[in-house]
């Protein structure tokens, strides 16, 4: 039994003709009557009554038309899957990330994502980068997003993103006049800080340590979120990834360049001996691609509207 042996059959009882089938399948009506006859002979049925001008189906032949339909059935549902293979749709990603990364740039990249392959599962972990490195170490996570590489696990990693520190301020802030900020500015200020015994703080504490120059530390937390929701409660000044002042540019809160220059690291990291995977392999230029607009956002130039808010907020 062919297929195109059931596909003649078919085209016949849903147009009611072998003159109709033909056009419908692009053929001639001789070749859909032979089609028909080598299948009631094959499958030993006589699926058709021959009236004259017409086929009438049989009891036996509307019940093969009911097996056939599903059968097509089954088709129609294998195409979806393979159109769903084909872009991503079907599959699923686990990604990890440090908090700052978590909360904003995350989100803004599955919505891009999403606009070309909206069936795809996505599922979002946090936490510091020595637990996304075991996360990813353990294939819990298809890709992780670091603040710190830790080379003993022997990940693949790339670079994401190397930026700047920038002080942050309420708005109103007597130090928003000046173009940049240095330690000497901060000496007097409430400052938000990280926990003395968090990696990252000595980057921040040698400058000042140099400098000769001491905190006023009353206030101190892990997470920029929280740095920049305490800073625009007008609770002191602090020293952050501007990425994470980005997603808080809706508050009340003003950035500034912070010198000399502390810079802040992301990195990407995969499993090793990971195969090519395109699912992860796009999420990731979603990511490139929205971090890219970000920073036109941190460096106003993107639009005069953007150099505006840049003036004003971050």
């Amino acid at each position: 039994m062919r297929f195109s042996h059931v596909e003649a059959f078919r085209a016949v009882m849903r147009s009611g003709s072998t003159t109709a089938a033909a056009e419908i399948l692009h053929t001639s009506q001789p070749n859909v009557s032979r089609s028909i006859a080598q299948l009631e002979k094959i499958s030993g049925l006589q699926l058709f009554e021959r009236l004259p001008g017409k086929l009438v189906p049989t009891n036996d032949g509307l019940s093969f038309f009911k097996e056939v339909q599903r059968s097509f059935a089954g088709l129609r549902h294998l195409e979806e899957a393979a159109k769903r293979i084909r872009r991503f749709s079907g599959g699923s990603l686990t990604v990890a990330a440090i908090q700052l990364i978590a909360l904003g740039l995350i989100p803004r990249t599955i919505k891009r994502f999403a606009q070309h392959y909206p069936e795809a599962s996505i599922s979002i972990h946090t936490g510091h980068s020595s637990a996304i490195t075991q996360w990813v170490d353990d294939r819990i996570c298809d890709i992780g997003i670091v603040s710190q590489l830790n080379e003993a696990y022997g990940l693949q990693s790339e670079v994401l993103y190397e930026i700047e520190a920038v002080c942050v301020m309420p708005k109103g802030h007597h130090l928003a006049g000046k173009s940049s900020v240095g330690p000497s500015d901060i000496a007097n200020e409430p400052y938000i800080s990280l926990p003395r015994n968090e990696t990252g703080y000595s980057a921040v504490d040698a400058i000042f340590e140099e400098a000769g120059i001491s905190r006023n530390v009353n206030l101190e937390t892990s997470y920029s979120s929280i740095t920049c929701s305490l800073v625009a409660q007008g609770l002191g000044v602090a020293i952050v990834n501007p990425l994470a002042a980005l997603d808080y540019r809706h508050t009340d809160i003003v950035t500034r360049p912070f010198l000399p220059a502390i810079k802040h690291f992301g990195y990407l990291i995969y499993p090793k001996g990971r195969p090519e995977d395109r699912l992860v392999s796009n999420f990731v230029d979603a990511l490139k691609h929205v971090l890219a607009d970000d920073r036109h956002l941190l460096t106003g130039s993107s639009s005069p509207a953007m150099e505006a808010a840049v003036q004003d907020g971050i």
